[in-house]
């Protein structure tokens, strides 16, 4: 090998040697700075993304607020109010129509979740609102499969004014009502059993009502 040769090898590692230590500087910055950045935009990003054990499987109703009307009988023609509700956690189903498969699949959801809360079953309570007659008609051949389901009937003259109290889109929605009658939490028709479940099970360990 010449002279020439390891001159010009000595002045390419040289010329090398600038671009890799400046590499190595951006990696180690990259490896140090990158978690910090990503933890930063998350942080800023809460609405978009949230850590697993921060997030509700249904839509919190912010701000929380009391039901402001409930007004219904059972199937016996006793009155079903909010005073009769309190105390207990109550998921109601707002029903308007014939119960169709949609509805059935709500029902059913509610159903096997409370069933799956053990020793705490008995602070859940199930309702099923009929906003009108077809509705409140569907409870008849609901009921066998649904012995624990309590039926309420809106009044004609009251299903406007009931249907706004729980929000102009209710019908077809589940509500989540805490032990005071409080509004916290709506679930629609892609809500999950499991989901609930652990809504559910979440708001039971942290209270100590219902």
């Amino acid at each position: 090998m010449t002279t020439e040769t390891l001159t010009g090898a000595e002045d390419v590692v040289s010329a090398r040697s600038p671009w890799r230590g400046r590499l190595v500087m951006l990696g180690l910055f990259a490896a140090f700075l990158g978690p910090l950045g990503l933890a930063a935009y998350l942080y800023a990003h809460l609405d978009v993304w949230q850590p697993a054990e921060r997030v509700n499987h249904g839509e919190l109703l912010l701000p929380t607020r009391p039901l402001p009307l409930l007004v219904a009988e059972d199937e016996a023609g006793r009155p079903v109010t909010l005073e009769r509700l309190r105390g207990r956690w109550t998921y109601v189903y707002v029903a308007q129509g014939p119960c169709d498969l949609y509805c059935q699949a709500a029902l059913f959801k509610l159903r096997q979740g409370r069933a799956l809360l053990g020793r705490d079953l008995t602070r859940v309570r199930l309702v099923y609102l009929a906003l009108d007659e077809a509705a409140a008609n569907s409870l008849a051949w609901l009921r066998p499969d649904h012995p624990a389901l309590l039926g309420a009937r809106v009044p004609a003259a009251r299903a406007d004014a009931q249907q706004a109290a729980f929000g102009d889109d209710s019908p077809g929605y589940i509500y989540l009502l805490d032990p005071h009658g409080n509004l916290v939490l709506r679930y629609g028709r892609d809500a999950r059993t499991k989901g609930m479940l652990k809504d559910i099970h979440r708001l039971l360990k942290v209270s100590s009502i219902g």
